[in-house]
Formats: structure tokens, C-alpha cells, sequence
């Protein structure tokens, strides 16, 4: 019993499963989570330490070190940086491949607690897996208030109401300014009785703190007997007894203000407050976006007036677009190939039945994706898009060999029966070999490894479930519908021409091979001449890391010299705003000063700007020449202002990496001074690199610190150690927490402090009086210590416990491969001093390491296609010939890339690897059948392969054009998000586009020459 007897048998089981399965697949694709990429995991976490007054020097000595030398040691670090600066510093930890992430995470928590202890106190230390949901998803500005207004207004009526949306992650809150409470404390008054600013601020924490100080029954009730201390208004701070009937009023000034300007938030260059909004991980993101929508939509009404929010980020905009664009080449290439078929097999209702398998195949991939765990993204919708010119194959060659049988024999049953038969091993096995070109993609790591393992698996998904339906549905199918006249010659019309013109091509072609099989030499020495065209084109091609699309928004990070006033750079970075406002593409802007987006370690002088741009139908010109322009403009407008441009998923997938920057120049040495001299040197010479974009040297700017030296012996005398007086002269300028007032339902912060004209002028500084808490005798402070000017670093980079510096760069207008050969020859021209190490990071560091994995993949998947081939033809000489035909394919898909304009990058390479398994698929087809001639026939192997060349040419060229047709939309690059799948298209076009004509006449002549015109075989007994 043949498999089609057995199918014949049960069609109504087999209608009944795949109508199931199909119906799955829609109810899954109503419920699947939409993301922009991948869940990805990066073994990457990260320690941001912050909360001292130290200078980037100290930092280190004090906090990095001990915490870079507590994490070396736990298993699996391969790399550890770290970023110090005034104030705080910001370790990076990353894992070899195969770390269990969750045990690390705890094992690095532990390590660091038991430091902690040794490090300053009122350290802030937090230690997070880097993944992509710290990083927002939704921006919303809060406009039109006074500062302080607007962050209490984002922080406790409308972060509570996002919180609660199920899927959302974390809502953070920035602002400019924060109320607290300031308790003003006159130096004089203070110091006349013998009180420090310290003893103030423990007072009024003693006096205001809440207790729980007993139970008691009484009249069958059970009271708990609580202090009413709790402060609720300025007045009641005021009115707290410090000592000896003395009040904090008679001390001090208290009065309702805000934390000291460390940062400022802005939108549209006017203040605001800022929230950001991150998804847990499995969110699905239209679902969030629109759930907070809904809410921020509600709450625009009870918003006070002149107040308003404002979108600054929406990722669910892209996401939608991606999905529209990838839905519309979808449709755009079924229908391409489905004319194709149409032209080929002549009638609706057979061309019908092959088409049948796009619907079918999608729906019940997406079911089994939602088994797997797998989302709606970029990645797994461009598999979907890729796989319409690839999943409608099997279905086709089914199809036309059920036509070509029909048009034989006049019995329906064993036409079909016998058209089937003769396809099942030889259609299995061209499936397969697409199927294996993706088992090796197991060996990549990182981004590259998590990206595409999304891509294969739908892929492969995609191409087992059509062979399936292709082997049973189809040809049940075929039966019920196919009838002789289905498969008649048209004999008028344009269907008539075009089948006219293809029996024209059968025997053109038929006679063209069997010219060519006797010119051998010729094939040769063309198969060589393509092979040099592939070495020149691999000089020539551009390379790069991942694709960059444009995502409708992007960042721009800035940086004024070290030690630049706030205010100063906020002037600055107002210019900057200005120029984004009258750029007609940028909708809204928002801008941190003082404040990252993400996790990290920023000084006063850094920050950056997020600005969203209008849909891509309403702007003209594509994102990266609006942030030529822009970049231009603030060089121009403000010299000093030294910007970096980041789109804000690429910047987020590259920070996530390890890789924020594509190049990267590492210099390592014990002096300092000596690797600064050199990056210095070096720098113009790489200014002159064409294509080389925001050149850092990575010289870290000096700033201005005044070092106060504590002359022991004076301190001594009055009872004090140096530690004494720095905790003094710290409680003064920077204050001292004293609990918190609670109004309503917020709490306040309540701060102790000298006056800022005494904080912010040096020589009022120095009459500062000092009160040691043994004597309670006041000294003044310039009595006790000295003040030097000095400059010192403003930050410290260090890998792997070693000094270094880190010159940066993006790139426009040229491939990543380029510049860094132009960068290579700077070096070599400039060699490093003595004590000075170089080393190349960045995205180039990771392209090269994703290029030897990927050609590792490239040569597992030919030995895993040739091992399916082997089983298939019992014979090493056909899997080979087959195989020879993939790399002068190659040169199609490089010369296509080069025309476009494209890099040969990951996804270009993807695409290259696929080719392997589509080369050899109609190699297969056409050999297959060969064999089978020359088995039940005996006749010689040129006779059987001219034969087959006829016969099978049609299939071919169905397949080839179905695929090529349903690649052409992607090529195109129409749409949100295509950039990412572009090149992969393009790769796999081009490589089909030459591998036909190769596997339709270098295959066979090579066959033929290797085992010789005469060479027969014999049916084994």
C-alpha cells in the first residue's frame, strides 16, 4: 500500500487535522505576544555603585577595585569593565556562552554583599541582568507646570494608575526638581550652642519618628498605642525641640523647597517630567501600549490645566508598522507566486490547489510557534515573509508532476498514485537540505545567535509543515478537484502564449545542454572566471555588523567639558534643542541632563535627547539624513558640545552586547599620560578616515576640583581627626537627611544644611565654624585645613583590573568593514609606544567574531546537506557535484549586494547560508530523476540526463521563480523593520538568480564528464 492509498483511505481524518491545526494557528495568532525582537538574554550584568562625594580617582581605589576583584572570581567571567566617575561608578560583567545567568546574577549579589561592608557608607548598589526590558518601551512627557509640580503629579497619580496595566514592567519617573524639606541652619547660631549640623539633623529625626510602643484592652477593644510625632507641615519641623527648651526655628530656617539641582528633564525645551515604561519579559507590546493609551487617555481630563502628556517614544508604532510591512509582503509575494503558478500549470483550480499550502502552512507554523514559546517579531515575521517563495515549493513539484502523470494516463487514481510515489523521497530530501543548513546555527552566541535561532526555527517550522501538507493534503486535493480537462494545453489567450513559449524552452534548453555537455573545458574555465569574479567581490563588498533600519527615533548623547557647570551645559544643550525643534521631521523631544536612558553612571556634564520623528508617509528624508543634518547644525551652532547619534533599539541591543559603539579603539597601559599622548596623536590621522562619524579620543577632560588638606596637628589640638572634619564640612554643604514630613499621602524628605551663601562662596566657606562634638568649642574651618585648586580626571575606564582608554566612533556613509581597514593602516602607520597595548572592540570586534562562527555554520551546513545527498543517492559524486555548484553562486548574491549597495553583514550571511540548501534543492530535482531513468530504464547516464533536463526544468523554474517572486518584496525594503531582512533577501535573489543557469547546465556537464557519457546503473535486486 502506497502512502497515497493510505491518505485516500482517510481524507476526512486528514481534512479533520489540518482544519484543527489551522484553526489553532488562528486562535494563536489573536493571542501570540508582538515584541520588536526576540526575547533575548545577554550574558551581561551590571553594578552601578553610587551615592558618594569622591572624585573618579578615589572611585576607584575605593569602590571599583574592591568590587572588581569580588567579581573576577565568579564562575564564568570572561570580562569585566568598569566606568568611575565623581561620585559613582558603573561595572559591566560578562559571562562565557553556557553561564547559567540566574546563579551568576545571585552568585555576583553575594560577592558584592560581602564587600559592601568595606566600601563608603550611603552606597547605593545595584545589581541587574542587562536585558532589554530595562529599557523603555513608552516615553511620556508631562508638560505645562512648574518643575517640582510635574514630577509629583508623574509620580503619585499617574505612575500608580500605568503600574497596574498587566504586562508593564517598571514605571520610572524623572524630574528636575523634588520637594524636600530644607532645614537652613545658620552657621553662627548653630555653632553658639555647641550643636553640628549632624546633631541637628539626629535631633529632628529623633523627634519625628512614628513607634509602635505598646497594646492595651480596654472596653472589649484592643488599641495599639502609638507616638504621634509624625510631622505634617514645615511649622511642625519648626516647632521640634532640639535641646534645653531650644526649637529648630531658633537655629535654623525651614522652609518647603527642593533636592539641590544635580539634573535637569526637559520636553520640547520646556521643563518637564519625565516616565518611562518598560515591559516584563513575554509582554506583549501592542497589548501594553494600548492599555496605557486607554489610561493616558482618561487621565488627560482630570489633569490640572495648562498640564499635558505628551507621547516622546511609542515602540508599539514600530512594531506596528514592522507587522504591516511584513504582512504586506506577504501578500504582495504569495501573489507573485501564485501568478507564477498560474502561468505554469495553465488552470485556476490546479493552481488553486497549490496555492492552498501559503495559508494552510502559516497558520499551523504559527501554532506550533506558540508551542515553542516563540512571539510576533521582526525576526519570526520575516521568517514567515522569507518562507512564502520557499513553503509553496513542495506543493508545487507535487502539483506538476500530479499534471504531467495526468495528461499520461487516462486513470485519475494511478496517475496520482504514481505521481506521489515517484516524489516522496526526492521532495523529502530537497526539504531537508533547507531544514539542516539551520542546525548548526546552534554554535552562534550572543545577539547574533538568539536573533537568527528565532529566524531558522520559523523557518524551519514553515518548510517541514509544508512538506507535510504537501505529501497529504495536496494530492487528496488533486483527487478531489483535478480532472482531465484541468490539465489540457490552453489553446487560445495569454495562458496559451506563455505555455507556447515554455514547450519552446523545454526543447531550446534540451538542445543547448546537449551542446554544452560536450564542452566541458568551457564550463570549466567559466566556473573558474566566476570564482575570481567572488574573490574580487569579496575585496570590494562592504562590511557589516547587523542591518540598521529606521526606527522613527533616535538619540542623541551629548557631552560638555569636564567640569562644566549644570548651567552651563544646560545653556549648551538648549542650542542643541532649538535645532531639533526647527527640523521639520522631529515631532517631540525629550532631554535628560545629569540622567541616562538605562542603567547607567552619568556626571552633570553628560546626558542625552530622545527625539521622535513623524510617520515615515509624512517626511521626505529617512533618519539618518535627518541626523547628518542635525549633526552638522549643533557642530556648527555649539563647537564645544561634543554629540554622539544612536537609534534607540540599536543603541539598546549594542549597550545590551557590550558593543554601544561600531568602532572602537582599546589602549591600555600603566601611564596614563603616555596612552593619552598617543590617542592624541592618532586622532587626526583617524579624522581623516572617510565615513568615520563622532570621533572620541577618549581622553578624559580634566576637572576642577579644590582639594581641602586637613592640618592634622591644628585638629588634633581642638579634638578632631581629619575624618572629623571632612564629616562636618560634608554635613554642611551637602546636608544630612532628618527623616522624612508627611503630607497627605506623600512623603517629603527633610534635609539639614548650611545656607548656599555659604556653600556656594569659598571665602565664606572658609569662616565655616567647626564644632568637635567633645568640646563643643567652635573652630573656624580655614584655621584647620587649606584649600588648593587642582584638576584631576573626570573619568577612569578600566578592563579586566587593567587602566585603559577607549577611543570611539560611528559611521556614515561607509561600511563598518571599510573604515576599520582605513583604521588597521592608521595604526599600523602610528605604532604604539613602548607600554602601550591597542586592541580593536566595539560592533567590529563582534562582527568578526560573529564571521568566524557564521562561516563555521556555512561549512557545517554543505557537510550536513552533503550527508542528506549521500543517503539519498548512495554516492559521494553527486552530493559533491551538487555542492560545487554553492559557491560560485555565491558570486550572484555578492554582486547583488554590491549593486544594492548593501553590506555582506549577519543577515546577508543568513542569507548565504540558506542558499546552500536552496542551490542543491534543484540539483536534486533534476538529478533524482536522472536516476530514476537510468535505474528502471537502463539507459546511459547522457540520455537519462537530457531527458530529465526536459522534464524537470518546468519544477525548476516553478520553484525557482515562486521563491525569487516571493523574496522580491522584502528585497524591495518596503516598510518598518524590511532593513533587517533586506539583505538576506537580497543575498539569496542574487544567488538563485546564477545557481539556476549553473544547476541547469554546470551540474549536469560535470556529472558527465566525472562518470562518463556511457556510465549505466542497475536496479539492485
Amino acid at each position: 500500500m502506497t502512502l497515497f492509498d493510505l491518505l485516500s483511505r482517510q481524507q476526512r481524518f486528514v481534512y479533520l487535522v489540518v482544519a484543527l491545526l489551522s484553526a489553532a494557528g488562528v486562535w494563536a495568532a489573536l493571542r501570540l505576544p508582538s515584541a520588536i525582537y526576540p526575547e533575548l538574554r545577554f550574558a551581561r550584568i551590571t553594578i552601578v555603585a553610587q551615592g558618594s562625594t569622591l572624585g573618579a580617582r578615589q572611585v576607584v581605589f575605593s569602590i571599583t577595585r574592591p568590587l572588581e576583584e569580588a567579581v573576577s572570581i565568579v564562575p564564568g567571567v570572561t570580562r569585566v569593565r568598569s566606568h568611575s566617575i565623581r561620585g559613582a561608578t558603573e561595572i559591566s560583567i560578562t559571562f562565557g556562552p553556557g553561564t547559567n545567568l540566574d546563579q551568576a546574577l545571585q552568585l555576583v549579589r553575594a560577592r558584592v554583599n560581602q564587600v559592601q561592608s568595606a566600601l563608603p557608607p550611603d552606597l547605593t548598589i545595584d545589581v541587574e541582568q542587562l536585558t532589554p526590558s530595562l529599557f523603555p518601551i513608552l516615553s511620556y512627557n508631562v508638560e505645562g507646570g512648574e518643575p517640582a509640580t510635574l514630577y509629583d503629579l508623574a509620580r503619585y497619580e499617574i505612575k500608580p494608575l500605568i503600574s497596574r496595566v498587566p504586562g508593564v514592567g517598571r514605571v520610572d519617573v524623572q524630574g528636575s526638581d523634588v520637594r524636600e524639606l530644607e532645614v537652613i541652619a545658620d552657621p553662627a547660631r548653630l555653632a553658639s550652642h555647641g550643636m553640628t549640623y549632624a546633631d541637628l539633623a539626629d535631633a529632628i529625626r529623633r523627634a519625628i519618628t512614628v513607634q509602635a510602643v505598646g497594646r492595651v484592652a480596654q472596653d472589649y477593644r484592643q488599641y495599639l498605642i502609638v507616638t504621634d510625632q509624625e510631622a505634617h507641615a514645615p511649622e511642625d519641623i519648626g516647632a521640634v525641640v532640639i535641646r534645653g527648651g531650644l526649637r529648630v526655628e531658633d537655629v535654623a530656617t525651614v522652609q518647603l523647597g527642593t533636592e539641590d539641582h544635580v539634573r535637569i528633564i526637559a520636553g520640547d525645551g520646556k521643563p518637564a517630567a519625565l516616565i518611562n515604561i518598560t515591559r516584563q519579559v513575554g509582554g506583549n507590546t501592542l497589548a501594553l501600549a494600548d492599555s496605557v493609551g486607554r489610561i493616558v487617555r482618561a487621565i488627560a481630563t482630570t489633569l490640572p490645566p495648562g498640564v499635558r502628556l505628551k507621547p516622546v517614544y511609542d515602540q508599539a508604532e514600530l512594531v506596528r508598522e514592522a507587522v504591516r510591512s511584513v504582512r504586506d509582503a506577504m501578500l504582495i509575494g504569495a501573489t507573485l507566486a501564485v501568478v507564477v503558478l498560474l502561468v505554469f500549470l495553465r488552470h485556476g483550480r490546479i493552481t488553486a490547489i497549490s496555492a492552498t499550502s501559503i495559508p494552510l502552512t502559516l497558520a499551523i507554523t504559527v501554532f506550533v510557534m506558540q508551542l515553542l514559546g516563540q512571539t510576533f517579531n521582526l525576526m519570526t515575521l520575516g521568517a514567515m515573509a522569507i518562507a512564502i517563495g520557499l513553503v509553496i515549493d513542495d506543493a508545487v513539484v507535487i502539483t506538476e508532476n500530479i499534471a504531467r502523470h495526468l495528461r499520461l494516463t487516462p486513470d485519475r487514481m494511478l496517475a496520482i498514485r504514481a505521481a506521489v510515489q515517484e516524489l516522496i523521497w526526492p521532495v523529502t530530501t530537497s526539504t531537508l537540505t533547507t531544514v539542516v543548513v539551520f542546525l548548526p546555527l546552534g554554535l552562534l552566541q550572543g545577539v547574533v545567535g538568539q536573533f537568527f535561532a528565532a529566524l531558522a526555527t520559523t523557518l524551519t517550522i514553515a518548510v517541514l509543515v509544508s512538506l507535510l501538507l504537501a505529501l497529504t493534503i495536496i494530492p487528496l486535493l488533486a483527487e478531489q478537484f483535478v480532472t482531465a480537462q484541468e490539465v489540457e494545453t490552453a489553446r487560445r489567450g495569454v495562458l496559451a502564449r506563455a505555455q507556447a513559449a515554455l514547450d519552446a524552452l523545454g526543447s531550446q534548453y534540451e538542445r543547448a545542454l546537449a551542446a554544452v555537455l560536450h564542452h566541458t573545458r568551457r564550463i570549466g574555465v567559466a566556473a573558474l572566471v566566476l570564482v575570481g569574479a567572488g574573490i574580487v567581490l569579496m575585496r570590494v563588498v562592504g562590511t557589516g555588523f547587523l542591518p540598521e533600519m529606521d526606527e522613527g527615533a533616535f538619540v542623541l548623547d551629548y557631552f560638555t567639558p569636564g567640569g562644566t557647570a549644570l548651567a552651563e551645559t544646560d545653556r549648551e544643550v538648549g542650542i542643541a534643542e532649538r535645532i531639533l525643534a526647527a527640523t521639520p521631521e522631529i515631532e517631540a523631544t525629550s532631554r535628560r541632563t545629569g540622567a541616562e536612558l538605562g542603567l547607567f553612571a552619568t556626571t552633570q556634564n553628560t546626558g542625552d535627547i530622545a527625539a521622535r520623528l513623524v510617520p515615515r508617509t509624512r517626511r521626505s528624508r529617512d533618519i539618518f539624513a535627518v541626523m547628518d543634518e542635525v549633526r552638522g547644525a549643533i557642530n556648527t551652532a555649539v563647537p564645544r558640545l561634543r554629540i554622539e547619534f544612536v537609534q534607540i533599539l540599536s543603541d539598546v541591543i549594542n549597550d545590551l552586547a557590550g558593543a554601544a559603539k561600531p568602532v572602537e579603539i582599546k589602549l591600555f597601559g600603566e601611564q596614563l599620560d603616555t596612552v593619552e599622548a598617543y590617542a592624541r596623536r592618532i586622532a587626526p590621522e583617524l579624522e581623516k578616515v572617510q565615513g568615520l562619524a563622532d570621533l572620541y579620543d577618549g581622553v578624559s577632560e580634566p576637572s576642577p576640583e579644590l582639594m581641602m588638606r586637613v592640618n592634622q596637628a591644628e585638629a588634633d589640638r581642638v579634638g578632631m581627626t581629619p575624618e572629623d572634619v571632612g564629616s562636618v564640612v560634608s554635613a554642611a554643604l551637602l546636608g544630612t537627611s532628618a527623616g522624612e514630613m508627611r503630607a497627605g499621602d506623600r512623603p517629603v524628605g527633610v534635609r539639614v544644611r548650611a545656607p548656599d551663601s555659604v556653600r556656594y562662596d569659598p571665602l565664606r566657606l572658609r569662616a565655616l565654624p567647626v564644632v568637635a562634638s567633645g568640646t563643643g568649642r567652635p573652630t573656624p574651618l580655614g584655621s584647620l585645613v587649606s584649600f588648593t585648586p587642582a584638576q584631576s580626571r573626570l573619568s577612569l575606564e578600566r578592563e579586566n583590573q587593567q587602566q585603559m582608554i577607549a577611543m570611539t566612533a560611528d559611521v556614515s556613509g561607509r561600511s563598518l568593514g571599510g573604515i576599520m581597514g582605513d583604521v588597521r593602516r592608521v595604526l599600523a602607520a602610528h605604532p604604539a609606544p613602548a607600554g602601550v597595548r591597542v586592541a580593536l572592540g566595539g560592533q567590529y570586534e563582534s562582527q568578526q567574531q560573529a564571521f568566524r562562527a557564521l562561516l563555521l555554520v556555512l561549512a557545517l551546513a554543505a557537510v550536513s546537506v552533503c550527508a542528506v545527498m549521500v543517503v539519498q543517492f548512495e554516492s559521494f559524486v553527486e552530493p559533491l557535484v551538487v555542492l560545487l555548484v554553492a559557491p560560485v553562486s555565491f558570486v550572484g548574491a555578492l554582486l547583488l549586494l554590491l549593486v544594492t549597495g548593501t553590506a555582506l553583514n549577519v543577515a546577508s550571511f543568513m542569507g548565504l547560508i540558506l542558499l546552500v540548501g536552496l542551490i542543491v534543492k534543484n540539483g536534486i530535482i533534476l538529478l533524482d530523476f536522472t536516476r530514476l531513468r537510468m535505474r528502471d530504464e537502463g539507459v546511459p547516464l547522457e540520455v537519462a540526463i537530457r531527458e530529465a533536463a526536459r522534464v524537470r526544468l518546468r519544477p525548476i523554474l516553478m520553484t525557482t521563480l515562486c521563491t525569487l517572486f516571493g523574496l522580491l518584496p522584502l528585497a524591495l525594503g518596503l516598510g518598518a523593520g524590511s532593513e533587517l531582512q533586506r539583505p538576506l533577501a537580497l543575498a539569496v535573489i542574487g544567488g538563485l538568480v546564477l545557481s539556476t543557469p549553473i544547476t541547469l547546465f554546470a551540474v549536469p556537464t560535470l556529472l558527465v564528464a566525472i562518470r562518463g557519457r556511457g556510465y549505466t546503473i542497475r536496479e539492485k535486486s
